[in-house]
């Protein structure tokens, strides 16, 4: 009787297929077929799984927060389907574990759907998965870094803004490289509702920080997402200058936290303003992402040399040339 296949990446799955076949039958010298070749299932990683991709090779943990609705979903997915034309910011798509999870989230989006606009499935309150990515540089095909990005629910956010005590439940904070704040452009243009959305994710920010969940080296992104809602309604200066105080208020509360805050506008999927095209601001982000590694640090190791065998002159020569040129 055949079993269903484990999962590769989870480090807790039962034995490989040559176990469970018996291996050499007793006798004989060929090796028993296996039932099943070991593949991975293609949805969302768990935090298992995660875990155990990151210390099988570095990754960058990019943790995408902010209310329901405020498109982080649709960020993930309109950076996949950027990769389905070609080079973004100089970036070739390599591989995704997670390929099967990420056609499906973007499935509503697509004419296949037979929806009147492209829209994108919210995420379920459940315990935290993980999408990846891998992607290359089309200059140097070798260099290639692997993306981890959070797949949570908004009320989860929400919920861990309440108190540092909720938010030291999420654990994928620590790990963090980077970490992307959503401010939600259709709201900012809506005078009742504006600063209550400025104000929870400072909030949220400012309580991932007390926690000590949020680590000083982590990447801090403020992103204006949907910003084709303010091109459309011509982007006044009384937007700007409201813009102008939320990042003020930001760098106020948090330069001194974090060796890195960066304000972005993105525009996922502009229906609002198409002339804007597709994935709007997305690339620049991915370009961040890969690039911008904080924990990453040169060694600045210097050679010491005291003896006077060959092999240690000639180590010794070689290093002096090398720091000449």
């Amino acid at each position: 009787m055949s079993e269903a296949p484990h999962d590769p990446m989870n480090p807790n799955a039962s034995g490989n297929a040559q176990a469970k076949t018996g291996g050499t039958a007793k006798g004989t010298s060929e090796a028993a077929v296996p039932d099943f070749i070991d593949v991975h299932r293609g949805k969302e990683l768990t935090e298992t799984s995660a875990i155990a991709l990151a210390y099988s090779k570095p990754v960058q943990w990019v943790v995408i927060a902010g209310p329901v609705g405020s498109g982080k979903t649709t960020l993930l997915t309109s950076l996949y389907e950027l990769f389905q034309w070609g080079c973004v910011e100089n970036h070739l798509f390599a591989e995704s574990l997670t390929l099967p999870a990420l056609e499906e989230r973007c499935h509503l989006s697509r004419m296949i759907s037979d929806i009147p606009e492209p829209d994108t499935a919210r995420t379920p309150y459940d315990p935290p998965t993980y999408l990846h990515l891998k992607v290359c540089s089309s200059t140097t095909k070798r260099s290639c870094k692997d993306l981890l990005f959070t797949d949570v629910s908004g009320e989860m956010f929400e919920y861990a803004s309440n108190s540092t005590e909720a938010c030291k439940e999420l654990k994928f904070l620590r790990r963090a490289s980077h970490f992307v704040m959503l401010l939600d452009s259709e709201k900012a243009l809506r005078f009742e509702k504006r600063w209550v959305m400025v104000e929870g994710a400072r909030t949220l920010l400012r309580s991932c920080f007390d926690s000590g969940m949020l680590r000083r080296d982590c990447v801090i992104h403020i992103v204006w997402s949907k910003f084709d809602y303010f091109v459309e309604a011509g982007d006044k200066q009384e937007h700007k200058e409201f813009r102008d105080e939320v990042m003020t208020r930001f760098q106020s509360d948090f330069e001194s936290r974090t060796r890195h805050l960066q304000f972005r506008e993105v525009a996922s999927r502009p229906t609002k303003a198409p002339n804007l095209g597709f994935a709007k601001g997305v690339g620049i982000l991915l370009n961040q992402w890969v690039t911008v590694c904080p924990r990453v640090r040169s060694m600045k190791l210097s050679a010491g040399f005291s003896g006077s065998r060959e092999s240690e002159l000639f180590g010794q020569r070689h290093f002096e040339t090398a720091k000449k040129s």
